[in-house]
């Protein structure tokens, strides 16, 4: 038998929640019928007044929500999950299931359709696209396009042009999608879309085949879908807009198919912390960083060893990351190979991609330890000018200068998380962990290595596909945790950003500007209007188990023929470390949380205002709570939950 852990709200004393101007929340029924007001028609349409910002009023601590165990679960009843990650690459991309009664068998996703029969049981498959006319009139994916004309890189234009630096936005290939995807009309979105549809049905597939269709019908769905660290919360939003309409979530017998976010640092920490779990030399207060290279982005998270048995470990200090990743060496390469080769290397792209494809991405790329050598390039015959030899020669020298540029950003990346590591925690991490499919990059590992052996940090980097292949395992590792089953689990968070709400509270000049005075209608009493209130700041910890709820309250006019309020509340956000007690330019809107139905007004007493008017106070909560990486916030009215939003939190992650 099992154990559900649910939510109970710790209630505070009757005197702590009503605030100066205390009303009674329901007058007897004599009373009530001499009040002055009118009730409209039960048949009258909700009304949905202007938002106005609410005049919100508090001076206790935020309520904590607790856990407790009430209910029992008959284990013989549960049959059980498929847990599915899945890793949606700037290059290539990966799929990994298990069943959650095997959690230790996690099955990694092959069995490609291919032009090439040598890479159909490859751990990953490439994150391109054709919309070129087929002869099945079918949409050509991953290792499938062959020669066709691909859009590649897509999953970089989820990015708004800003968060790209000037060399990654007019990089060619970066261009290039923009233009194929124009000329077949899609947006970066629907380019997702395509591609997660296709790789959704032939992972569904394959694990039909391993599992049987049958016993795969009956049994629920739960997803994680990675995303880089480093990606904004439109991003993210964009991103699980593509599942959606890609299918993964249609509706199923077996029943509700979940689909959540996890950042891809915290998957590579997950199947890392599963590799390393059984050496016997990390011990309490160890730290290590996790080094995630990919394609697109390098993100970089760092650990400290809380608990040992069972392992537990928690984030020491924010990550970090940037788009530095092997896509950009990439370019690198075909720059320097422009500039060595001149005109001659200007022909079809079709050619260039077979020198990148054999001879730099599975030859130099891969093979480049530093080693004094000379690499071989054969040119293809477009590219031969008359007399010259139909290769050319790079040399040491030549491929430190292609991997100098990006090498060094990863350097600094990792140079800094152990810096930071050390302030904080007075030494030196014990590890730097290589993932992803650039971390398995010999050149990067080895300048690691020389750099930081003399500190007392050692560098691990796991052979064959295990780097490559470790987000998607680990999004099922994070499936795992999500499903109440014993692994390890993501217990808090660093935020990146900070969140919040902005309100009108008593004047104060010692503490608010005078710009912000103005007398209050309702009051009678000068208030400071443009304050904020964080439920998270950035840098914060916050835990999954204990959602952050605060007190609030709006004073609505009393006018004729009003039955319904509706409440509607706009989430502040702030990227500084330190974020303002009031409004400037440096806090954005986020989103906002409205109520799904309006409040009856004809419950709630009237009191008259300064102003002469009557009003109607409404009491009402706005509870913040991590689920995963989605940051939910709830509209609570009297007990009841009225209204939610989420959004895709930027955070770090302690587990």
């Amino acid at each position: 038998m099992g154990l559900l852990k649910k939510f109970a709200i710790a209630r505070k004393p009757k005197s702590s929640w009503n605030l100066a101007d205390e009303t009674p929340a329901r007058l007897p029924v004599r009373e009530r019928e001499r009040l002055p007001e009118r009730r409209a028609p039960l048949e009258k349409e909700y009304l949905r007044p202007r938002p106005s910002p609410p005049l919100p009023s508090f001076s206790y601590a935020p309520t904590l929500v607790e856990k407790y165990d009430d209910e029992e679960i008959d284990a013989e009843t549960d049959i059980g999950q498929i847990l599915i990650g899945i890793d949606f690459g700037t290059t290539y991309s990966g799929v990994a299931w298990a069943y959650s009664k095997q959690p230790e068998d996690i099955n990694i996703i092959t069995n490609w359709d291919c032009t090439e029969y040598e890479s159909s049981d490859k751990g990953k498959a490439p994150t391109r696209i054709s919309y070129e006319q087929s002869s099945s009139n079918e949409i050509l994916w991953g290792y499938n396009v062959g020669d066709k004309e691909a859009v590649e890189w897509f999953k970089l234009l989820l990015l708004d042009e800003e968060e790209m630096d000037a060399k990654q936005r007019n990089s060619p290939q970066i261009k290039q999608a923009k233009e194929l995807l124009r000329k077949a009309g899609k947006t970066a979105v629907q380019a997702v879309t395509d591609y997660l549809r296709l790789l959704w049905a032939h992972a569904v597939s394959n694990i039909e085949k391993a599992f049987g269709e049958a016993t795969v019908e009956g049994l629920p769905f739960q997803i994680v879908c990675t995303v880089p660290a480093v990606w904004t919360t439109q991003a993210v939003n964009k991103m699980r807009e593509a599942a959606k309409d890609a299918g993964i979530l249609e509706h199923r017998i077996a029943g509700e198919t979940t689909l959540n976010f996890v950042s891809e640092p915290e998957a590579a920490a997950l199947a890392t912390f599963d590799d390393l779990k059984a050496r016997p030399n990390f011990q309490v207060g160890d730290t290590f960083v996790v080094c995630d290279a990919g394609g697109g982005t390098v993100d970089l998270i760092s650990y400290q060893v809380s608990q040992t048995k069972p392992m537990r470990l928690s984030e020491c200090v924010e990550g970090s990351g940037k788009l530095c990743g092997a896509v950009f060496l990439d370019q690198d390469f075909e720059a320097f190979m422009k500039q060595l080769v001149g005109e001659a290397w200007d022909v079809p792209d079709s050619v260039i991609k077979g020198v990148m494809s054999a001879q730099w991405e599975n030859g130099i790329k891969r093979g480049f330890e530093d080693q004094d050598r000379n690499w071989k390039i054969t040119l293809p015959y477009d590219c031969v000018t008359r007399g010259a030899p139909p290769f050319i020669s790079l040399d040491r020298g030549h491929v430190r200068e292609i991997f100098d540029d990006v090498v060094s950003q990863v350097r600094s990346l990792v140079n800094d998380q152990v810096s930071a590591v050390e302030e904080k925690t007075g030494r030196p991490p014990k590890a730097v962990v290589l993932v992803g499919g650039f971390g398995s990059c010999r050149y990067l590992f080895n300048l690691l290595r020389v750099e930081n052996r003399h500190r007392g940090i050692e560098v691990y980097q796991s052979s064959g596909n295990r780097p490559w292949t470790a987000i998607c395992r680990g999004a099922v590792l994070k499936a795992l945790t999500n499903s109440l089953i014993p692994g390890p689990v993501v217990h808090t968070r660093i935020s990146r950003c900070s969140y919040g709400i902005r309100y009108h509270t008593m004047f104060d000049s010692d503490i608010h500007l005078a710009c912000d005075k103005y007398r209050d209608e309702v009051s009678g009493r000068d208030k400071a209007r443009n304050q904020l209130r964080w439920y998270l700041k950035r840098g914060d910890n916050i835990s999954d188990a204990k959602p952050v709820r605060m007190p609030w309250h709006a004073n609505v006019p009393v006018q004729e023929h009003r039955e319904f309020f509706s409440l509607g509340v706009l989430i502040q956000t702030c990227k500084e470390k330190d974020p303002p007690a009031r409004q400037t330019a440096l806090v954005r809107p986020g989103f906002r949380i409205e109520s799904d139905e309006g409040i009856k007004l004809a419950n709630i007493r009237p009191h008259k205002g300064a102003d002469g008017r009557f009003y109607k106070r409404i009491d009402f909560e706005i509870e913040m709570k991590v689920i995963g990486t989605a940051l939910e916030f709830a509209l609570m009215y009297q007990g009841q939950r009225i209204g939610h939003s989420q959004t895709e939190a930027e955070v770090d992650t302690k587990w």
